[in-house]
């Protein structure tokens, strides 16, 4: 065998994909990793590559690197420059499947946040079955402990959903909706929770017909409306505008600082774990946003001005009958 033979047979059981592409940004070589991942298909001696990934390469620079949801996939892409002697001859591509390490993340999160109300379920369950608690205090401790179980099993309720919308096939059973509708619904839903916390919500635009999944798309309006309700502040106000198959939601509450934008809609991420822990949030409702998001090729958009508020808006996409 060749010193070439062998190098390429390294290459293809690598676990990692590896892209070499040319000049032009056009693939030369692909391993069994990448045409896995990438769901690569050969047509005409030539590559379709995701256009997300081409954005990626034609901006990027030797050593960046990138984080992609690719299909079922999430991806870190590693960019270097491709060299014959001194003169660069293309660029080399690096995938890494970062489904394992997200799995672990997640389970490790799991765990701590059912930990929390366990322990504390657990410590006034105690207290009162040994005689310990005052009789006058029975009430409090009881009333504790249905408000950390109730918060568990919003989790666990969260948990579930998430699972779901990653392994089913939500557009087999779409349907036309009305985004205008939706949001009526959850507004009435939500609106106890507003004036509890003396917040105001209000619905501008019209009737816009979407396809997608109404259950699913529901959730999605229901946990954007009730986020912008949660980390709002006394007297403020949520406004919820549908218009040409877009969905906004702006709030005037606490906004998010700059730094923390880009993870907002990551699993049990949280800016304020304090105030989300207190406002009896999980750390997963944007999380379930997204993902609602991507079963029906909706774009998301988030803009937010710390101490201001936050507008985030949904893009359905537009269905045009032939």
């Amino acid at each position: 065998m060749s010193e070439a033979q062998l190098f390429r047979q390294i290459v293809e059981s690598l676990p990692n994909g590896v892209l070499v592409l040319d000049l032009d940004g056009s693939i030369v070589y692909a391993n069994q990793a990448a045409r896995e991942f990438l769901q690569l298909h050969e047509k005409k001696n030539s590559y379709e590559l995701d256009e997300r990934i081409r954005q990626f390469i034609s901006s990027a620079r030797n050593g960046d690197t990138e984080t992609l949801e690719i299909g079922a996939h999430t991806m870190q892409l590693a960019y270097r420059d491709r060299k014959e002697g001194d003169q660069r001859a293309g660029a080399l591509l690096y995938f890494t499947n970062m489904d394992d390490r997200r799995k672990q993340e997640f389970t490790a999160n799991v765990s701590h946040e059912l930990k929390t109300p366990l322990t504390s379920i657990s410590g006034y369950a105690e207290m009162i079955e040994n005689g310990m608690a005052r009789p006058e205090d029975v009430r409090a401790f009881a009333g504790r402990i249905n408000r950390e179980a109730r918060r568990m099993l919003k989790l666990v309720t969260d948990i579930i959903k998430l699972t779901q919308l990653g392994a089913q096939q939500i557009m087999d059973q779409a349907e036309e909706v009305d985004l205008y509708e939706l949001a009526q619904e959850n507004i009435e839903i939500l609106e106890p929770s507003a004036h509890n916390r003396k917040t105001s919500l209000s619905l501008s635009g019209e009737p816009s017909v979407v396809t997608g999944h109404r259950a699913l798309l529901s959730e999605l309006v229901y946990n954007l409306i009730d986020n912008a309700i949660r980390y709002n502040r006394d007297n403020g106000s949520v406004s919820v505008r549908v218009h040409h198959h877009v969905l906004t939601v702006r709030d005037t509450g606490i906004g998010i600082p700059k730094a923390h934008q880009a993870r907002i809609f990551e699993r049990f991420y949280r800016v304020d774990k304090s105030r989300s822990k207190a406002t009896g949030g999980t750390g997963l409702g944007l999380a379930i946003v997204r993902q609602i998001c991507e079963q029906h090729h909706a774009q998301i958009r988030l803009e937010s001005r710390e101490g201001v508020g936050t507008e985030i808006s949904v893009t359905f996409p537009t269905f045009h009958e032939d």
